[in-house]
C-alpha cells in the first residue's frame, strides 16, 4: 500500500502530511536529480535516511536493525545524516517519489530525532505562491487548534513569523484577519505558516454554521410551494 508521483505536482509537505496521518511504517523513496535516497518511516516518523544505488535494494533489506549494523551507523550521527539527506533538500522541487507502507521491520528502540511536524514546518517554508494557494486561497478560512496536538507545538522550533501566526489562531480570526494583523510581514510567509500548521495536523479548518431548516416544513412541501408560486 502507498502511492507515487512527481514532486512538481505533489509538494513535499503534503507527502509528509500523509506519512504523519497514516502513522504507519514503511519507506519513502525519492529519486532526486543527483541521487536516490531512502527515508525510513516508523509509525509516522522519519527516523533515518540513506542514499542507495538501486531502488530494489530496500526491498531485499527489510530488517532495519540489520541495515544499521551493515552500514556501521553511529546513532549519535543520525541527526546529522537526516540534516544532510533530508532537511537540506526540502527546497528541491525536482524528483520522483514513491511511498510504500508495511514491509519494513523495526525494533522498539529506534529514536525519533526530528518530529515529523517539525519537518513539515521546515518544508512549508520553501513553498511557492502557487503551491500555497492550493490550500490557503480563501480569506474567509478560519482555523482552530487541535487540542490533543497543541502540546506538540511547544516542542517545535518555530520561526518568528510562525510564532506570531500561532498566537493569532483562535478559532475566530479568518485568514484575512491574520494577514492584516501580521502586516507588513509578506502574505506568502503568513500563508506558509498556516499551511505548515494545517499539514502537520496541529490546526483544523472550522466549518461555518449550518442553515436551519424552517420548522414544520419538509423539503418536499417546500418544493411544491415554490412550484405553486411560479404558476401564479
Amino acid at each position: 500500500m502507498g502511492f507515487s508521483g512527481n514532486l512538481k505536482d505533489f509538494p513535499i509537505p503534503d507527502i509528509f502530511q500523509v506519512i504523519a496521518k497514516e502513522k504507519k511504517s514503511g519507506i519513502l523513496l525519492v529519486e532526486w536529480k543527483d541521487l536516490i535516497v531512502a527515508y525510513y518511516i516508523k509509525k509516522g516518523q522519519i527516523i533515518f535516511a540513506r542514499p542507495i544505488d538501486k531502488i530494489t535494494r530496500v526491498y531485499t533489506e527489510r530488517d532495519f536493525e540489520k541495515v544499521i549494523k551493515k552500514l556501521r551507523v553511529d546513532p549519535k550521527k543520525i541527526s546529522q545524516i537526516l540534516d544532510r539527506y533530508l532537511i537540506q533538500r526540502l527546497d528541491n522541487k525536482e524528483g520522483i517519489f514513491s511511498l510504500i507502507f508495511g514491509f519494513i521491520r523495526y525494533t522498539c528502540s529506534e529514536k525519533v530525532y526530528i518530529p515529523i511536524e517539525q519537518i513539515i514546518m521546515l518544508a512549508s517554508r520553501q513553498l511557492t505562491v502557487s503551491e500555497v494557494r492550493r490550500k490557503i486561497s480563501d480569506n474567509m478560512l478560519t482555523f482552530g487548534w487541535v487540542k490533543e496536538k497543541k502540546e506538540i507545538l511547544k516542542r517545535l522550533q518555530l520561526s518568528p513569523v510562525e510564532k506570531k501566526v500561532a498566537e493569532l489562531i483562535d478559532g475566530k480570526k479568518t485568514v484575512g484577519d491574520i494577514r492584516k494583523k501580521m502586516f507588513p510581514t509578506p502574505e506568502l510567509d503568513v500563508d506558509r505558516a498556516l499551511y505548515g500548521f494545517w499539514s502537520a495536523g496541529l490546526i483544523k479548518r472550522l466549518r461555518k454554521g449550518k442553515r436551519h431548516k424552517p420548522e414544520g416544513l419538509t423539503l418536499d412541501l417546500l418544493k411544491r410551494i415554490i412550484e405553486k408560486v411560479k404558476d401564479l
